[in-house]
Parts: C-alpha cells; sequence; structure tokens
C-alpha cells in the first residue's frame, strides 16, 4: 500500500490520500463493469453479435464473451490498477493511464457513438460511454503530472488504447473471408438487425 500512495502522491495533486485512491480506483472498476454489462447484456447485444452483424461474421459466444467482456474487462481494470496504483511494478504506470484514456476515447467514438450515427441501433453501452468520457477527462486533468513525466510512454498507451478499438470491425471482416463457418448475412446500415443474431442459440 504504501508505494501505492507514493506512486498516487507523485502522478497527481492529491497527495498521499488513501481514501481519494481507493475511490478512484473503485469508480474506475465500476464504469468499465457497468459499461461491459450493457455491451453484454444491453438492448441488442450482446455487442459481439452486432458487430460480427455488420461485416457478416457470426462470432461463437463462448469467444465473444471470452474476448468482448470478460477479456476486455479485466484488460480495463488492470490498466486502471497499474496506472492508479503503480501495480504491478514493471508496467510503466504513464503507459498504463495513456492506454486506459485512449481506449475509453476511442471505444466510445468508434464503437458506439460513429456506428450508432451510421444507422446500426440499437447499440449496447451506448449509455455508458458519457461516463466514459467524464473518467478519461479526469484522468488527464488529475493525473496530468504522471503523464507528463513519461510522456513517451503515455503517447504510445494512448495511440495503442485507441488504436485496439479501430481494428475490432477489421478483424471480424478478415474472419468472415477466412472463416467460411462463420459467414452470416450482413447487417445493412440502417436497416434490421438480421434474424440470425437474435435466433441464434
Amino acid at each position: 500500500m504504501d508505494h501505492a500512495l507514493n506512486h498516487f502522491d507523485q502522478i497527481s495533486g492529491f497527495g498521499r490520500s488513501a481514501p481519494l485512491l481507493l475511490l478512484i480506483l473503485a469508480a474506475s472498476f465500476a464504469i468499465t463493469a457497468l459499461h461491459s454489462f450493457q455491451e453484454w447484456k444491453g438492448a441488442g447485444g450482446p455487442l459481439w453479435r452486432n458487430f460480427g452483424a455488420i461485416v457478416g461474421t457470426k462470432i461463437p459466444d463462448w469467444l465473444g464473451f471470452l474476448g468482448f467482456t470478460a477479456g476486455l474487462t479485466l484488460g480495463l481494470w488492470a490498466l486502471a490498477l497499474i496506472g492508479i496504483a503503480g501495480l504491478p511494478l514493471w508496467i510503466p504506470p504513464a503507459f498504463a493511464l495513456g492506454a486506459l484514456i485512449g481506449a475509453r476515447l476511442s471505444d466510445t467514438l468508434i464503437s458506439h457513438v460513429l456506428l450508432n450515427a451510421l444507422g446500426y441501433r440499437p447499440n449496447p453501452g451506448l449509455s455508458s460511454t458519457p461516463l466514459y468520457v467524464l473518467e478519461a477527462l479526469f484522468m488527464i486533468v488529475a493525473f496530468r503530472a504522471g503523464l507528463a513525466a513519461d510522456w513517451a510512454s503515455a503517447k504510445c498507451g494512448i495511440i495503442l488504447g485507441a488504436g485496439f478499438f479501430v481494428v475490432v470491425l477489421p478483424s471480424l471482416w478478415l474472419a468472415h473471408l477466412l472463416i467460411p463457418g462463420w459467414r452470416r448475412e450482413r447487417w445493412q446500415r440502417g436497416g434490421a438487425m438480421p434474424a440470425w443474431v437474435a435466433d441464434e442459440p
């Protein structure tokens, strides 16, 4: 705990405040959990079926859950723990903070706002994206000292965090080309979701 408090003091303007460290960390975990739950159980969900429908790819549900729900949730929790508390010690915290900021903003823009604007509705998880944006802005302001102290790592984190969500749909399109058994009817922009999205067990 002493290392986490020293780290928190160095990257923020909050000093060695254990209550604030735990509160900020818990809020980040809760925002991730809420968003992931909405993407899993929201209207028209789960999100991996929606994404797959856009490019005509049926992702097996076990793989979709591992990648889009469990894996992504754990990954974002890990970035928050590393960035905010400095744990574990072998990953640059500025990189983790940058990756979390980039992921929050890119997920909001690419996965939700843009697809919703293009007519792919419903979009599970869209309603919690304002929390993503607020958290990203908070981190930029509250942890600017930590970001500036290792800007090279922070910049790499931002690029990789944002880039992750940019490549999701192209990756699913590639799977459509390479795995014939996953091919399904595409979701037409502005149209109704294909029946297979709801009908698949």
